[in-house]
């Protein structure tokens, strides 16, 4: 059985002709090369959009910035602000709300 394996950063490297290594301005400077000659508008050849289109997906991979490790997705900070009235939008409603009760008039702001 033939299984394609994703190819790792390093193999990206070797794609590209370079040591794992090379620093990042080697990398750009690679990548820029192999565009010149697979550019489908450059190249003149139709075939050449696929490769264009891997030699893209390999310097993305590689100029890829890594997500720091203190990074979190997680909505419970910004939940405890809310609550808490630190949140600038909790702010806003609850002077609007003020406003509105010393005017007498009943201000809208969850709209």
């Amino acid at each position: 059985m033939d299984i394609a394996l994703q190819p790792t950063r390093i193999d990206y490297y070797r794609m590209l002709g370079l040591d794992p290594s090379a620093p990042m301005e080697a990398v750009q400077g690679a990548y820029r090369i192999l565009a010149r000659h697979l550019h489908p508008d450059v190249s003149g050849d139709p075939t050449t959009a696929e490769a264009m289109s891997r030699a893209n997906t390999i310097y993305r991979a590689l100029v890829a910035k890594p997500v720091p490790a203190d990074f979190s997705m997680d909505p419970t900070p910004v939940y405890r602000r809310a609550q808490s009235g630190t949140d600038p939008l909790s702010i806003y409603r609850q002077s609007m709300e003020d406003f509105g009760a010393s005017t007498g008039r009943q201000v809208d702001v969850r709209a």
